[in-house]
């Protein structure tokens, strides 16, 4: 049961939800799909929100809507005998309409993901480490020595500099 609606009410928008998702999809107003079969908006809303399944069939179908109108948008484009200026306020009109429906498709810019995810590398670096030490020794000899700390590279560094002068 979907709490704030009837059980009456509840049945009546199960039974014509698929309905009206076909038409969403098509193309259709909202307000004119529930209009005409006497619904609120508040209470499919309510329907709606009390399953995560519905709530993704009706962002699919108002996303559907969108190639809808952008057959609107080319057919309005070949249309000839329309005043330019009007022309152009149809066109954007209907851009916007698209972009707010679709937005993965039909927006001017990229949406980004700016949810950074952290990744711990101390026990990848450990392993590397290992790996490396392990190639350094062979049956108890060292065949390379590791590497010193910072302070000694750069003061040998230096030395083999100042030798070469």
């Amino acid at each position: 049961m979907v709490p704030g609606l009837t059980d009456e009410h509840e049945a009546r928008i199960e039974a014509a939800w698929q309905d009206m998702l076909d038409e969403i999809a098509a193309g259709a107003l909202c307000r004119d799909v529930l209009a005409e079969r006497g619904l609120s908006k508040t209470s499919v809303r309510r329907y709606r929100m009390a399953d995560a399944q519905r709530v993704a069939d009706w962002r699919e179908a108002i996303a559907d809507s969108a190639v809808e109108l952008n057959d609107e948008h080319l057919a309005t484009l070949r249309n000839t005998d329309m005043d330019p200026s009007r022309m152009r306020a149809k066109l954007n009109g209907l851009e916007w309409q698209m972009a707010k429906r679709d937005p993965d498709r039909y927006a001017d810019r990229s949406r980004h993901d700016i949810n950074v995810k952290t990744l711990d590398l101390g026990p990848i670096l450990a392993r590397a480490e290992a790996r490396l030490a392990a190639q350094r020794v062979i049956e108890g000899e060292v065949l390379r020595p590791a590497l010193g700390a910072p302070q000694q590279l750069a003061d040998s560094g230096l030395d083999l500099a100042n030798s070469l002068f």
